[in-house]
């Protein structure tokens, strides 16, 4: 069987094993890792950021990671070319668009990857305001089992910025890490759904508050906190 098969299924043993641990109000959790809920299905997800088309080359900056994402050409692609050119912004300025769409990676060389979107649906297109663009989601969430008090294991999320993850389970005691890898996205601006090794089809979904500091698991009501 796949090397990665066999983690990603060991670590959803030892995250439901978890299960057992009590918090500090004696009330049992429910696992969350991404290796314990139904998998949902999703043909596209969720985009917001700066879009900007210059001489037919549109790109849009997203919000979620920072990352200039390259829109692929096509038929949505050219509307919402269409609806930017008819709010008359000036030259090089940026709106507001949130859509939805799917992301391949670019045929650049290893050293310059890249990823296209294409967009399977838009949402809104609007003049960017002086409202503060939402922080990047990307970067290193925990938190600790069974409680922050007395814990035995760090549970961690790392959100890189191609829209893949790093969980690992640290024990502490033991001073070990165990550790598996997949992919992220948004479902809208507040629901992310993480997605492991395909080949095991296990998913799972997290709400963000509105800093994008944290993320509540959807199951286990779990916490995880941004660390800075």
């Amino acid at each position: 069987m796949n090397t990665h098969v066999l983690l990603a299924l060991s670590l959803l043993a030892l995250v439901i094993g978890g299960c057992n641990n009590k918090t500090k109000n004696n009330q049992t959790t429910t696992a969350d890792s991404t290796f314990a809920a139904p998998p949902i299905s999703a043909t596209d997800y969720y985009f917001a950021g700066e879009y900007r088309d210059h001489q037919g080359n549109a790109t849009l900056k997203d919000n979620a990671t920072g990352t200039i994402l390259t829109i692929s050409n096509g038929t949505l692609a050219s509307q919402l070319a269409k609806e930017y050119s008819t709010l008359k912004l000036p030259a090089n300025e940026t709106a507001i668009a949130r859509l939805y769409g799917r992301l391949t990676p670019t045929d650049e060389v290893e050293q310059n990857p890249g990823l296209i979107l294409t967009i399977t649906r838009i949402v809104s297109l609007q003049p960017r305001t002086n409202t503060t663009i939402a922080r990047s989601l990307t970067g290193d969430y925990i938190t600790y089992v069974p409680n922050n008090i007395k814990p035995s294991e760090r549970f961690t999320f790392t959100l890189h910025p191609d829209y893949t993850y790093t969980f690992s389970i640290y024990n502490l005691s033991a001073n070990n890490t165990r550790s598996a890898t997949g992919t992220w996205h948004l479902l809208r601006d507040d629901y992310i759904q993480f997605t492991n090794n395909p080949l095991t089809n296990f998913t799972s979904e997290a709400f963000v508050n509105s800093d994008n500091t944290e993320l509540t698991f959807k199951a286990s009501k779990r916490i995880y906190y941004k660390q800075e």
